[in-house]
């Protein structure tokens, strides 16, 4: 990883008051905090700067965010469609990966970057497994933090099979791809409405609909016989 330095690296206190506004770490002991800042490293990167390129992430530690905001970005393999999402400053990428102990070979399409300008501290998977064992009260913070993303991440899908328009988004992003030359994210060519709607399990009219939404708010433009996708990341909220 290249790293360039921001800012004078922070003091073990300074570090630990970091920590304790981590939604996983909140209102644990001092003394747990002092523990989970010795087994971290912290670093800074600039916007727009790699923290982590496909193929290099193994899940062998994971990233709480303490200030400025990471892109996380998922390549399916197989349809070249990206997933790309923000972790903002105070939440944490990797930490279900760390305590999962995965095999390495599912997080090969995980690309990590900068947003913004921001600091990191870096947490070994093993040695935070290793300290959350006798400590109590953060394995408790964890088990409540993940339990949440859980409820969150069903509860997004249950909206989605309410909302006619998100299943469309969704068939959306399956033909979205990137151009390798200019790095523009777009649709070469839009199905139909009908094939749409029928692919999304919708009326036609919710299909149409959806796709003059997009354009409306400026998420999309139309690019004949195509569409040009100017902000995936309101792409993805949108279908999840």
């Amino acid at each position: 990883m290249n790293v360039v330095p921001i800012q004078p690296a922070q003091t073990d206190g300074a570090q630990a008051q970091g920590l304790s506004k981590i939604a996983p770490f909140e209102d644990l002991p001092d003394a747990v905090l002092s523990l989970l800042s010795e087994n971290s490293e912290t670093k800074s990167y600039s916007a727009g700067q790699t923290v982590f390129s496909l193929g290099q992430y193994d899940g062998g530690e994971f990233l709480a965010v303490l200030s400025g905001a990471l892109r996380i970005s998922l390549t399916d393999g197989a349809t070249g469609a990206m997933l790309i999402e923000e972790a903002p400053e105070g939440s944490v990428f990797g930490l279900e990966i760390a305590i999962a102990d995965p095999d390495p070979s599912k997080f090969q399409q995980i690309a990590v970057t900068a947003e913004k300008d921001c600091k990191l501290a870096i947490i070994d998977a093993a040695e935070f497994k290793s300290l959350a064992a006798g400590r109590p009260s953060l394995m408790r913070n964890v088990a409540i933090y993940l339990a949440e993303q859980l409820v969150a991440q069903r509860f997004r899908a249950m909206c989605a099979h309410a909302a006619p328009e998100q299943r469309v988004y969704a068939v959306l992003l399956e033909c979205v791809a990137r151009d390798p030359i200019s790095g523009v994210w777009r649709i070469e060519k839009m199905p139909k409405h009908r094939e749409l709607a029928d692919r999304a399990g919708v009326d036609e009219t919710a299909a149409a609909g959806a796709v003059a939404a997009l354009i409306q708010d400026g998420v999309a433009q139309r690019e004949y016989p195509g569409l040009v996708i100017n902000d995936m990341s309101r792409l993805n909220r949108l279908a999840s």
